[in-house]
């Protein structure tokens, strides 16, 4: 072999080692960029607040039940009924984050529905009886009525379109999911007589602009190796 042929045969060899290594540089960072992602939107659920552990929450309007969400499902868990007719908690949405569902988790009573709402800001001003006070609202229940729509079980359903969705939250000021990072404060809400117990699920995700950056660096990894 000559000299020649055995340089280009070693140059060879070495193009195809680099071209190895970037291949497996460029997996470990999309297989990093994925581990993020779902670091991120598959959080571990966690319990804010248990009634059968900790105690009843707040019900009164101006102190609520302060409560700083992470990401993943976020449980609050409660009973209502006899003279306990509201629970007032307030969720904060860390930056980078935004409130992508409430799933009413549980729900138990021989009264078929309850009533949530939700106002911006750390505490619920103004009167709970005008629509006009809410950011949005909704009946949740096994038979709860919103609207024109049917009596529905929400069960296992994302009730947060319902409650920014103005033709079915008449009156109320509206919003369309996901609510951005901040503070908002939820009235919870049975002002009948029979014991009741329910479950919401609040669901916190990464804003666009996090998964965002995920998949820039992912993307500039594939475009520098076009340009090898």
């Amino acid at each position: 072999m000559s000299a020649t042929s055995y340089l280009r045969n070693g140059v060879k060899g070495m193009e195809n080692m680099a071209n190895r290594l970037f291949v497996s540089a460029r997996k470990l960072v999309i297989v990093a960029g994925l581990a993020i992602i779902s670091s991120v939107t598959r959080a571990e659920a966690t319990t804010l607040w248990d009634e059968s552990v900790s105690g009843d929450l707040s019900s009164v309007q101006a102190s609520p039940n302060t409560f700083t969400l992470s990401s993943g499902t976020n449980a609050v868990i409660g009973t209502l009924g006899g003279t306990d007719h509201q629970d007032w908690i307030t969720l904060t949405v860390p930056s980078g984050l935004q409130l992508g569902a409430v799933v009413l988790a549980a729900y138990s009573s021989t009264d078929q529905q309850g009533f949530t709402g939700v106002q911006s800001g750390t505490t619920f001003v103004g009167s709970t009886l005008s629509p006009a006070s809410y950011l949005g609202y909704a009946h949740f229940g096994t038979g709860a009525a919103n609207g024109a729509l049917p009596a529905t079980n929400l069960v296992g359903v994302d009730i947060l379109p319902i409650m920014g969705d103005t033709n079915l939250a008449a009156g109320a000021q509206g919003f369309t999911p996901p609510l951005n990072s901040g503070s908002y404060a939820f009235l919870i809400q049975q002002t009948g007589s029979a014991a009741t117990s329910y479950e919401f699920d609040y669901v916190v995700i990464p804003e666009p602009a996090t998964l965002a950056l995920v998949a820039i660096g992912c993307g500039m990894v594939l475009l520098h190796r076009r340009r090898v």
